[in-house]
């Protein structure tokens, strides 16, 4: 076979190495060194594309573009505000291994900013960093140590895992009361080759509990799921195409499976179900800056709080009746607000109500009632409670 003369490429295989380049290219514009562009227009378009597709390509350009792209992303946050920052281009930031003090410092900024949105993902951005960044160890475990009791589940949940990273260990069995953080802190540990202990993924694959119609229980279980089949790899119990007879029957098998591997004595978990209480209604408050809050209550007044209802507070009959009689009066359909991340959703059956709504847009009839709620339950012996839905319920109130 004669070889083909130097200096030229056979056509497919130059067809080949362009695709491969494309995606690379398109990161900067050609003969430009990514330190001397303009990324306030990349910036801008991850912020306000119509096309999500769009949005999320200029994120990871800007993303990659590390500490050059650091003053555009200031800049538009002093000209449009925090609210504007969009999660995936935090979320493409935090994904990066960069360590350029630019980088690493408007992490920070994000993390430690109350009022910023998506703080949880840039405190999962600088967890990640935690073993890469030796010179800012101390600021690190100070940061961690700060946020590791955080109200926000996900914001302590990526600091207690950024104190694993730098060899706390003691963050590994910390108590946490929420199920849902239980089983992220498990799945980021296994994702980083440390293997915690592993019951809390076993008790969620057995969890259908709900809120309000939601099922929390089976996201959280579905979670719990993927980061045992990731873990577990070859030594995954099912072959390929096979299948359980039951669900039960599948626990069974990952526990055996996970029992061998990782020495753990794991039990079968409980099934975790709604109680047959009759709930008449609720309010749910998602929020990375105050934190989850989760009411439900019966016609006769039983409060029940918690994702999980650890918390019960029953109301004399007559105050139960009083705060049923003025929700009846309150006018509310619709979205309420534009959401883009907290959220309150707020549900009963009578009237029948599900609306959501967005920061600084619940109308004073209702944030009445909701202050006349919290007082109902600070006097029935739950301060505690009453004090955050009075937290959530700034939040949310109408000026």
């Amino acid at each position: 076979m004669t070889p083909a003369p130097v200096g030229r490429v056979h056509p497919v295989r130059a067809l080949l190495l362009l695709a491969l380049a494309a995606p690379l290219l398109a990161l900067w514009p050609a003969s430009q060194d990514p330190a001397a562009a303009d990324w306030s227009k990349d910036v801008e378009l991850s912020a306000t594309s119509p096309r999500y597709g769009l949005r999320l390509a200029a994120a990871r350009k800007v993303a990659a573009a590390g500490a050059a792209a650091v003053p555009a992303i200031r800049a538009f946050t002093k000209q449009h505000g925090l609210d504007q920052v969009p999660l995936a281009l935090v979320e493409q930031i935090a994904d990066q291994t960069s360590v350029e003090p630019a980088v690493f410092d408007l992490l920070v900024d994000w993390a430690t900013d109350k009022d910023f949105y998506w703080r949880p993902q840039a405190m999962r951005g600088l967890a990640q960093r935690a073993a890469l960044a030796p010179d800012r160890r101390q600021q690190l475990a100070q940061l961690f140590a700060a946020y590791e009791h955080d109200p926000a589940w996900l914001t302590r949940t990526h600091a207690r895992f950024g104190k694993v990273m730098l060899g706390e260990q003691s963050a590994v069995t910390m108590p946490e009361a929420d199920p849902r953080a239980r089983v992220r802190f498990a799945r980021l540990l296994l994702g980083a080759g440390r293997t915690p202990p592993l019951q809390p993924l076993f008790d969620a694959l057995a969890d259908e509990r709900t809120f309000q119609g939601d099922p929390w229980g089976q996201r959280v279980g579905l979670e719990a799921h993927k980061a045992l089949v990731d873990w577990l790899g070859d030594a995954h119990p099912l072959g390929q195409g096979e299948s359980y007879p039951d669900k039960q029957a599948g626990i069974e098998a990952l526990l055996g499976a996970a029992r061998t591997k990782s020495g753990q004595a794991l039990q079968t978990p409980r099934p975790a179900a709604d109680p047959d209480t009759p709930f008449g209604g609720g309010i749910e408050v998602l929020s990375c800056k105050q934190g989850d809050l989760f009411v439900q209550w019966t016609d006769d007044g039983l409060i029940q709080a918690g994702i999980d209802g650890a918390v019960h507070v029953q109301l004399p009959a007559k105050v139960a009746a009083d705060l049923a009689r003025e929700r009846t009066a309150l006018a509310l359909e619709g979205n309420l607000g534009v959401v883009i991340c907290d959220t309150m959703r707020l549900r009963w059956t009578t009237p029948p109500v599900h609306v959501k709504v967005a920061p600084r847009s619940l109308p004073a009839p209702t944030s009445n009632w909701l202050k006349h709620l919290a007082q109902a339950i600070e006097e029935a012996g739950e301060p505690g409670l009453a004090a955050s839905l009075r937290a959530g319920l700034e939040q949310f109130a109408a000026p």
